[in-house]
């Protein structure tokens, strides 16, 4: 509640669509005065279409945070540092082959694996479409999670905090 500065109400409504979803149960326990998890949850069936169809899609976000595999911006840096680094060693090879020899030229480092986020959405849920991806994809950024394409490495990232690997909420 501090974190969001809202009201207790406020939370109540939040949990009982994240339950109705069928993502989280939870229940007050109150000598501690916080939400603890509990049994197991469905989606509830009995809602109407325009309930139903906020709770798939807020099922389809509560998903996506819990399951899509997060690379850290420290992961890249390095990368792209050690990349940096190859290049320099190589054109001063190629300036200078007398006083830096090719042969003692670092070898180039690998390109990390990069997880597919867009197939991995699809496998997550087959019947959806491009548009409704790129929705999801969207409402995540808007929530303050960071998911992008990034051409130069023709993957999407889904970023998460350097120093502790916990997704990014910015």
């Amino acid at each position: 509640m501090q974190e969001f500065n809202i009201t207790r109400r406020m939370l109540q409504r939040d949990l009982k669509d994240i339950r109705d979803s069928g993502l989280l149960n939870t229940k007050l326990d109150r000598a501690n005065n916080s939400y603890v998890k509990i049994a197991a949850v469905a989606f509830d069936e009995k809602i109407s279409d325009r309930r139903k169809a906020h709770l798939i899609r807020l099922y389809r976000i509560g998903t996506l945070i819990w399951s899509l595999p997060h690379i850290s911006k420290a992961t890249l840096h390095m990368y792209e540092n050690k990349i940096e680094e190859y290049e320099y060693a190589l054109q001063e090879s190629l300036d200078d082959p007398k006083q830096y020899p090719p042969e003692y030229l670092p070898d180039k480092p690998e390109l990390p694996e990069f997880p597919d986020l867009k197939a991995q959405y699809y496998e997550l849920f087959p019947d959806s479409n491009e548009r409704t991806r790129q929705r999801d994809f969207e409402e995540l950024n808007r929530a303050g999670f960071r998911i992008y394409y990034e051409r130069k490495y023709k993957a999407f990232f889904f970023e998460c905090d350097e120093y502790t690997g916990e997704l990014m909420d910015i």
